[in-house]
């Protein structure tokens, strides 16, 4: 289930296509409320089951997809840079760099980063692409002592500009319950193209 700006649009398997129809008839009106999450999650969990899909309270979490065409350039700040490369660079511990590797050869292959005392502290990276769309998906994370300076939304911006500048479109998706992230990509300069359920 989604809903933009055109609609709300719902996409199901065969085999579900009658819950889709009965759920559309029914919450049409409202389609990302409790009730609507709850009617959903009970009819759909018998299949789930089935098909030996674990599901639990997350199966019906809601989540928002961002999109943005010209970054807040205002927001990025003056030590926030776009590295090429993970080798040999120091960053803090609580960031899970290391699960990213970057490859110099790849221009769009890049991460925004924030250094304090020669460590990285904040990134933005590049997390999916959207195989339908063909969207750079992008992440952020920033060392809890260094939350709240502006640090993940100059990253996001300035990745942004950076992959905007060769032609990549990109989208931040987050949780409709993650006032943080929810906030760091209004304040890069991102709007609400899509919710999901």
């Amino acid at each position: 289930l989604s809903e933009t700006a055109d609609g709300i649009n719902i996409l199901a398997y065969s085999f579900c296509v009658d819950i889709a129809c009965e759920f559309e008839e029914k919450f049409s009106s409202d389609p990302f409320s409790p009730e609507a999450k709850a009617y959903l999650y009970a009819k759909l969990l018998p299949i789930m089951d089935k098909l030996d899909y674990e599901a639990d309270g997350d199966a019906c979490r809601i989540h928002l997809e961002y999109r943005c065409s010209s970054p807040d350039k205002t927001k990025i700040l003056s030590k926030c840079e776009v590295i090429d490369t993970l080798e040999n660079v120091d960053y803090h511990t609580e960031l899970p760099l290391d699960e990213f590797e970057l490859d110099p050869a790849d221009p769009i292959d890049r991460m925004a980063v924030i250094k304090e005392d020669g460590k990285i502290v904040c990134f933005a990276g590049i997390n999916d692409i959207s195989a339908d769309e063909g969207l750079l998906e992008l992440t952020v994370e920033c060392a809890p002592n260094y939350q709240k300076r502006g640090y993940g939304v100059s990253c996001v911006a300035k990745l942004t500009e950076y992959l905007n500048s060769l032609g990549e479109s990109v989208q931040y998706i987050c949780s409709d319950s993650n006032e943080a992230s929810k906030k760091t990509a209004e304040a890069a300069g991102f709007t609400l193209y899509k919710k999901v359920l």
